[in-house]
């Protein structure tokens, strides 16, 4: 069982909107099926794919240096 099957419809689950780096720059509704697939399309059909950044708190990244 991954993290995100607790969700029915992982399609319809917004988790950020982002700007399309595609012709007219529209905004982009990221869903979890979308993080899940990697990829995200536009409505211009302009595809991009998702990463994602994880950090350390910034308490602890100030105790490391």
């Amino acid at each position: 069982m991954g993290l995100f099957d607790i969700f029915k419809n992982s399609d319809s689950i917004v988790v950020k909107q982002g700007t399309s780096k595609g012709p007219g720059k529209p905004k982009v509704a990221i869903t979890i099926g979308d993080i899940k697939r990697g990829r995200v399309v536009d409505t211009n059909g302009y595809s991009s794919d998702i990463v994602l950044f994880l950090r350390a708190s910034k308490v602890k990244r100030e105790s490391l240096s």
